[in-house]
């Protein structure tokens, strides 16, 4: 390395994974901005990135535990002892038979990375921070358009023509910020002439920028929408060429048949929308030269794979498939197979993931993968004995928190200490999840690490491949989780390992663009098609079995879901004389969930500059009729728990919802007990209370649960 330089990389402060340059000055870091040649931008977390990496309290060294779960007792241990003890429990549970009973949980980089790789070779799941709501809209948009699952498309904003529009549904754009360019795009498209819609509860910043905020019914989606396909389509106001050319033969006339009665009036009683809204927001789309919408999350806890269909169906019928400001249908990067490929184990047949009561019913879907929060239940059932995780806190970020950490505690039923029989933790500085870890494993930071990104699921559009390098040396004994498992995979499934190292792995990948890690290094760490091409099924249609866009789904006919349902997800029609509120989560610039990573970084929870705590938002109408004052302390509970918080009174929200911010609550770690906060997965239903019906909606309560509230008496 130079003694000064910018070096390209790629962050990871957040899932973004934005394109950076990193400022090197005789080996330490100095500075981070965005990279202009892939047209990125760095944000507050980004540029924080510097702080993350010399924090004092990094760990170096892998550490055994030596007392109970949860007590957070530890001692140093080499890194040959820690391999032996993984590799010997692993080789152990396959010689049992039950390889698919090791998960590993992490964010899914790249779908050839080594660690999915290793899973794969070896026979067990990846378990992931990918939201369960997210995979079941990337399977309504595979099951009607094909193609790859391709994680979260949006629009690509920097393409909206002039009056074109674009809608947020729930979407925290501005405040989640999963690209730091697009702020800028949206932004630019106004200045063009586009228009931003946000349909929302909660005023966020993307509804203070918008040219008009709907404060919708949480989990109204798919009702708001399917009341613009009633207008739409009963006016003759939908895109008579697509529908003719691009939609499947006799589905128009189903979906015709079937929102006959989805109109705006009926919809509204259902989403909180004025039918004469609904209407008008459909005659905008009907006359713009393109409309994008973007989401994913979905309006809080909506009826995910519902609403991905009606979405779908949205966009199909007003000719917004592939076009400039409409949705993107992007191609994988070609990428070069390492021989042989692993083939994964059946999810179907062994997958541990379908539990609870519905799990025959639970056959009818395909989401891609499990979310972590599926941990506990399957520990409980004895499908889940060894679980490492990287990258994710799941005693502290995913919902059903306290139930996750009973799960690991279990007792074992045959002799063993725990039922889940190891849990090793990857980790930069200790964490909630360190504390039930049987081996704490220090990770590289993503400053030290070498790491292949090319999924096209980021917003990050043009990043065929985008290489992630290390700038800096690494701290005392630190590895890089990938490096662990090809080290694993060497000992345990030589066949599929035979390569190297890292490097050699991702040389083969890129032999079939002509490149290799060191010609990316020369490019600047970047390589691109240099365009996204727009309309391609014209020339080879789309991925499904007809060539053109399925709206109906034959497939689920015996379960009511040929056609999107309209009704709100379970959770919202639950208990609600006893629990009133709808408690919603939100993210912000400053924060992202995901545990220590900006929970201890002093520059993100700085009181001044930062975030440094989590009241509970209320709207002042709500609040006045509770007799609560800006600043109160207030008691808030759920079917599965209870928190004390700061009220926060707002006009900016529905008064009968509340709003929390996710991810705070941490207790480990110098920066993060300095700050006020509390955990609302206290709040959610835990693993285990509503896979019941949480699986067939798709979607994830720990966004938005019920709940009651009440002063705290002093």
């Amino acid at each position: 390395m130079k003694n000064s330089e910018w070096i390209p990389t790629a962050c990871y402060q957040c899932k973004a994974e934005c394109a950076i340059l990193a400022r090197v000055e005789k080996g330490v870091l100095k500075e981070i901005r965005g990279n202009p040649l892939t047209g990125s931008k760095a944000c507050v977390k980004g540029m924080s990135g510097v702080s993350l990496q010399y924090h004092p309290e990094r760990l170096t060294h892998p550490l055994k535990r030596v007392g109970k779960r949860g007590e957070g007792q530890f001692e140093p241990i080499s890194w040959d002892e820690a391999m032996d003890i993984m590799a010997d429990k692993l080789a152990q549970l396959k010689e049992r038979g039950e390889a698919h009973k090791l998960t590993a949980s992490f964010f899914p980089h790249s779908i050839t990375d080594p660690k999915w790789r290793f899973l794969n070779a070896y026979g067990g799941f990846i378990n992931t921070a990918l939201p369960h709501c997210d995979s079941a809209k990337i399977i309504a948009f595979i099951k009607a358009m094909g193609g790859v699952p391709n994680h979260h498309i949006p629009p690509a904003f920097f393409t909206v023509p002039q009056g074109g529009i674009m809608i947020m549904a729930g979407r925290h754009a501005f405040g989640g910020l999963d690209d730091a360019a697009i702020p800028r795009d949206i932004l630019d498209a106004q200045e063009r002439g586009a228009k931003l819609v946000v349909l929302d509860p909660l005023f966020t910043v993307d509804a203070a920028k918008a040219d008009w905020w709907i404060p919708i019914k949480p989990s109204g989606d798919t009702a708001f929408f399917l009341g613009m396909i009633n207008h739409l389509v009963v006016n003759e106001r939908y895109d008579k060429d697509f529908v003719s050319n691009w939609i499947r033969e006799g589905d128009f006339d189903k979906l015709k048949a079937y929102i006959a009665d989805k109109t705006p009036e009926a919809m509204s009683a259902i989403c909180d929308v004025s039918a004469q809204d609904i209407r008008k927001l459909a005659e905008m789309c009907a006359e713009a030269p393109s409309v994008g919408v973007d989401s994913f999350k979905g309006i809080m806890l909506g009826q995910a794979l519902d609403f991905g269909h009606a979405w779908t169906i949205f966009l199909a019928i007003t000719g917004n498939i592939d076009n400039p400001g409409g949705q993107p249908l992007p191609d994988l990067t070609p990428m070069t197979a390492v021989e042989p490929v692993p083939t994964g184990p059946d999810l179907a047949e062994l997958g541990w993931h379908r539990t609870g009561p519905n799990r025959d019913k639970f056959a009818n879907y395909a989401f891609i993968m499990e979310p972590t929060w599926y941990q506990a239940q399957a520990i409980k059932e004895d499908g889940l004995k060894v679980l490492i995780t990287a990258e994710c806190n799941p005693a502290l970020t995913e919902m059903g928190q306290a139930e996750w950490c009973k799960a690991v505690c279990l007792p074992g039923d045959h002799g063993e200490e725990y039922k889940l029989e190891l849990l090793v933790s990857f980790e930069l500085m200790m964490s909630e999840t360190c504390q039930y870890a049987d081996l704490v494993l220090p990770d590289r930071s993503y400053f030290e690490r070498w790491e292949l990104l090319y999924m096209p699921w980021w917003y990050n559009y043009g990043h065929g491949v985008v290489l992630r390098r290390p700038v800096v040396e690494a701290l005392g004994e630190c590895r890089h989780a990938n490096d662990v498992f090809i080290e694993l995979g060497k000992r345990l499934e030589p066949e599929y390992f035979a390569f190297t190292d890292l490097r050699e792995y991702y040389d083969i990948e890129l032999s079939g663009l002509g490149l290799s890690v060191e010609k990316l290094m020369e490019m600047g760490g970047h390589w691109s098609p240099g365009a996204m091409g727009f309309r391609k099924y014209e020339a080879s249609g789309f991925g499904t079995p007809s060539g053109k866009v399925h709206l109906y789904w034959e497939d689920l006919e015996g379960v009511g879901q040929a056609m999107p349902r309209p009704d709100l997800a379970p959770e919202y029609e639950s208990d609600v004389e006893e629990y009133p509120f709808t408690l919603i989560s939100y993210r912000s610039i400053f924060h992202q969930g995901s545990g220590q990573w900006t929970h201890n970084n002093p520059q993100l929870r700085d009181g001044r500059s930062g975030v440094f705590e989590n009241p509970l938002l209320i709207n002042s109408r709500a609040a006045k009729n509770l007799g609560l004052s800006d600043g109160d302390m207030v008691n808030v509970s759920s079917r599965t728990g209870e928190i004390q918080v700061k009220a926060k009174i707002i006009e900016g929200i529905r008064p009968d919802c509340l709003g929390l911010h996710h991810g705070f609550g941490s207790s480990i770690g110098k920066v993060a007990c300095l700050g006020d906060g509390v955990s609302d997965n206290i709040l959610i239903p835990d693993s285990g209370m509503t896979l019941d019906w949480q699986d067939l909606v798709g979607g994830e309560s720990h966004v938005s649960t019920r709940v009651r509230i009440g002063k705290k008496e002093a």
